[in-house]
This record gives structure tokens, C-alpha cells and sequence, in this order.
């Protein structure tokens, strides 16, 4: 369901910026695979309309997803249905929309390359705890916090972290491509620990280019942690350091601020599993375990 409604995402956002394509069979099914009701399509269609008549095959997987019978016969009325101008004019213009999706697709991955290039050659220490004298890690983050839930962003006071007792540290980019693959297993397993270990956040760090790049990894992969509010990063410039230069990065404090478990070892970036497994570890050792 997640990769679903992270495609409709894409798709639907690459429309708008090129107008409103007139919807396909295929997408509309995609649509209703992914939680739209038969009602929102349809108020969907009227807008955009449609630039295919409903064959049977497309009809039965329609029905296989839930579209209501208003919905099909709608679709099989074909009073919706664009010219065939103008179904040419949108297959032209679907065309364009994907080569540019490709071109993003390779900037993105240049620009990640770029990133691991310079992180690996100015890498010269491990990521530490910030030096004696200096305000604490989770101190200086505290009232910098927002709660992401679902996807959705909402003020908080930083309250909560004085009954934690584990904070990891996330640092991350939607830019970067390996980010977005570790991301999903990282909510996966975050949904899965926090309940039994109340005692264990996470914070997101971004590494992003801009506060819409930030707000939109947040709501695709569905974040439900606490993040640095994307205006206040650039006040914490010890704390984005503290992550290193390669990302993902994922680093475990204590209460005291302490790194327990890193990305690295010693100047050798090992990936954010190696932070995640020192952290199974603890929680496997925690007593009443």
C-alpha cells in the first residue's frame, strides 16, 4: 500500500506540473488500489475526464479494486471521454512528463554520487559527542522539534525526550537515492519497536536542499518520528555534523547525549544497520528481557 500511494504521489504530482492529464483506466485503478473511493474518482473524472473507453479487462480489475457501480457506469457511458485530438495531445504531453521524471531520476543520482565523492574524501573521524563545555545534543534539539504522524507535520515542545531514555539520531535526504531505499525498512522497524520500548525515539535530520523537498520525504515515506523543523537546522550546525558526511546516517545517544551506536566504525561508514543492530543488541540486554 506504501509503494502504491507513493506512485499515485509521483504521478499525480508530475501532472499537475505539466496541467491535467485526462485519467486512464490504468490509474484509475491504481487510485482505487491505493484507498481512493469510488466517489472521490468520480469527482476526479468529471474534472479531468478520460481518455480511454472501459474494455472489459480493464472493467473486471476496476471491480476487483472496489469501484462502485456509479463509478463503472460512468465509465461506460463514455460521456467523460476526450476527443481523440485531445487524447493525442495527452499521450504527447505524458511523454514530455516522463522524460523529465527520467532527467530528475538521473540528477538525483548524480548529485547523490557527488555527495558520497566529497563525504568520502573529507571523512577524516568518526562522528562524536560534542565536546565537554558544550550544550548537550538533545538538549539543543529540544526546542527545535515537530512530530511527523502519517505523513503529517505538528508542533511539539520537546517535552517528551526528558523520559527517553535511547534517541536516534536519522540523517537523511529525499535527493538521496539509498536514503530513500533504507527509509521504508526504518519506519518498518520504528512501528514495530516503539511500543515495546516507550523509552526510544527517533529524529529526523535532513539533509535537504529545500523545506519542500523536507515536507515531501516526510509525507511519501509516511514518517511517523520526530524531526528537526526544516527552518531551524541551519541554527544547530553541531548537530548536523555530528551525523558525519555520508548518509543515511543513524546514530543512538543516551540520555546523556552520548553516541551508544553509529553508522561508523571509527572512520569506516558501515551504513545505518550497524547502528540498528548495536540497538537490537540493547534492547535484547534491557532487563525483563
Amino acid at each position: 500500500m506504501r509503494l502504491l500511494s507513493f506512485l499515485l504521489a509521483l504521478l499525480l504530482a508530475a501532472t499537475a506540473a505539466l496541467g491535467s492529464l485526462p485519467l486512464t483506466n490504468k490509474e484509475i485503478a491504481l487510485m482505487l488500489r491505493s484507498g481512493y473511493s469510488s466517489e472521490s474518482v468520480l469527482v476526479e473524472l468529471q474534472t479531468r475526464r478520460i481518455r480511454e473507453r472501459l474494455d472489459p479487462a480493464a472493467k473486471k480489475i476496476l471491480i476487483e479494486f472496489g469501484a462502485s457501480q456509479p463509478l463503472i457506469t460512468a465509465l461506460e457511458s463514455g460521456a467523460s471521454l476526450v476527443s481523440d485530438s485531445e487524447a493525442r495531445d495527452a499521450k504527447a504531453r505524458e511523454a514530455e512528463l516522463a522524460a523529465q521524471r527520467q532527467t530528475q531520476i538521473e540528477q538525483d543520482r548524480q548529485l547523490n554520487t557527488l555527495y558520497q565523492a566529497r563525504a568520502a574524501e573529507a571523512r577524516t573521524k568518526a562522528p562524536a559527542a560534542l565536546p565537554p563545555g558544550e550544550a548537550r545534543t538533545l538538549e539543543v534539539v529540544k526546542s527545535k522539534l515537530v512530530r511527523c504522524h502519517d505523513g503529517t507535520i505538528s508542533r511539539v515542545d520537546g517535552a517528551e525526550l526528558e523520559t527517553k531514555k535511547l534517541v536516534a539520531l536519522y540523517y537523511s535526504a529525499h535527493w538521496c537515492g539509498p536514503c530513500r531505499k533504507f527509509t521504508p525498512q526504518l519506519v518498518e522497524y520504528y512501528n514495530r519497536v516503539r511500543e515495546a520500548h516507550p523509552e526510544f525515539e527517533l529524529i529526523f535530520v535532513s539533509a535537504d536542499r529545500s523545506r519542500f523537498g523536507w515536507e515531501t520525504y516526510i509525507s511519501e515515506m509516511k514518517m511517523p518520528w520526530l524531526a528537526i523543523d526544516y527552518d531551524q537546522l541551519p541554527e544547530i550546525p553541531e548537530v548536523k555534523k555530528l551525523g558525519g558526511d555520508s548518509i543515511p546516517s543513524l546514530l543512538v545517544l543516551d540520555s546523556s547525549s552520548r553516541v551508544i551506536a553509529s553508522t561508523y566504525d571509527g572512520e569506516k561508514y558501515l551504513g545505518p544497520q550497524n547502528a540498528l543492530a548495536a540497538l537490537g543488541k540493547i534492547f535484547a540486554s534491557a532487563p525483563g528481557k
